[in-house]
């Protein structure tokens, strides 16, 4: 049986990586926090990447590319936000202040190089990355899977007509899911409510991701059939290219690639979009250019 180290080894082999020492990991419950912090052994000042992950809450993709940024030499938080004891159970009008608060506190620990903070999410956390960026300019980069450039409706239970996400105790504006009878994928009520919307309400629940201060990664699958988030991100780059963004953007959409590209696994990954070569391509080549992409942004 394979321990969940040696599989970590197995994984960086295959990227190109030497197995570097395991990283500290300490469990964050300060300021009513729900994480983990990873960070390398004996190191000095480094650099720390804010990690949020998806719809399937808890800390679970956090964890594991928490691990290998720490392996890299970043601190890494991997923060839960909801699905876990002391948070909301479900993803709906989550406040905002929470994740500043998250933001502070990894930004005030020993060791941490403040000027050279960044954050990583996938699908709704991709989502949430970016609005993220957008409103904290000490964000310098963003990596995101899957990601959203509009706010969406919540995904709580029986779909009530409310926003994902809350500032000041009220609603971020947002795109509620579109009708689409008969609809051959998830996607498709997703880019529905987009159509049905338009206008000034569109625009108000478009992230403002020209004002992110730094680099943008964003990786997708082009047969993602749970939000189509080729689409979503090539939307992404139009408006900042549009608005003439400073600095470097980089979109890679995936042949054959669904929506489960954002680490490497064994489950059937095809039910959410691609084909078994198509994922495998973009699970193996998403992780490493997310990893590099840090390293090239915030370890000068």
């Amino acid at each position: 049986m394979r321990t969940a180290a040696s599989v970590l080894g197995l994984t960086l082999t295959a990227l190109g990586v030497g197995v570097a020492q395991a990283p500290v990991v300490d469990t964050v419950r300060a300021e009513g926090l729900v994480a983990h912090l990873f960070h390398p052994s004996g190191a000095g000042r480094v650099p720390a990447i804010l990690l949020v992950g998806g719809s399937g809450g808890g800390i679970g993709w956090q964890d594991y590319m928490a691990d290998l940024l720490a392996r890299r030499g970043f601190a890494a938080m991997a923060l839960g936000y909801y699905a876990m004891d002391g948070l909301p159970k479900e993803l709906e009008r989550i406040p905002i202040e929470y994740f500043e608060r998250a933001i502070r506190w990894l930004s005030s620990q020993e060791g941490i190089d403040s000027t050279r903070l960044g954050i990583g999410g996938v699908s709704k956390g991709g989502e949430l990355a970016l609005l993220l960026a957008s409103m904290h300019p000490e964000l310098k980069a963003v990596a995101a899977f899957t990601p959203s450039g509009v706010v969406f409706q919540s995904i709580a239970a029986g779909y009530p007509l409310t926003s994902s996400w809350t500032l000041g105790g009220r609603d971020v504006p947002f795109v509620p899911y579109g009708a689409v009878p008969n609809a051959a994928s998830i996607a498709e009520v997703y880019l529905a409510g987009i159509r049905t919307l338009g206008g000034d309400s569109l625009e108000a629940a478009t992230i403002k991701v020209e004002r992110i201060n730094g680099p943008i990664l964003m990786l997708s699958g082009k047969a993602d059939n749970l939000w189509a988030s080729a689409t979503l991100a090539d939307r992404i780059t139009a408006r900042l290219r549009d608005r003439q963004f400073s600095h470097p953007v980089e979109h890679i959409a995936y042949e054959d690639a669904g929506h489960l590209i954002s680490s490497i696994r064994s489950d059937d990954v095809t039910r959410r979009g691609g084909t078994v070569q198509g994922n495998a391509f973009a699970q193996r080549d998403g992780q490493r250019r997310f990893l590099e992409f840090f390293e090239r942004v915030l370890r000068q």
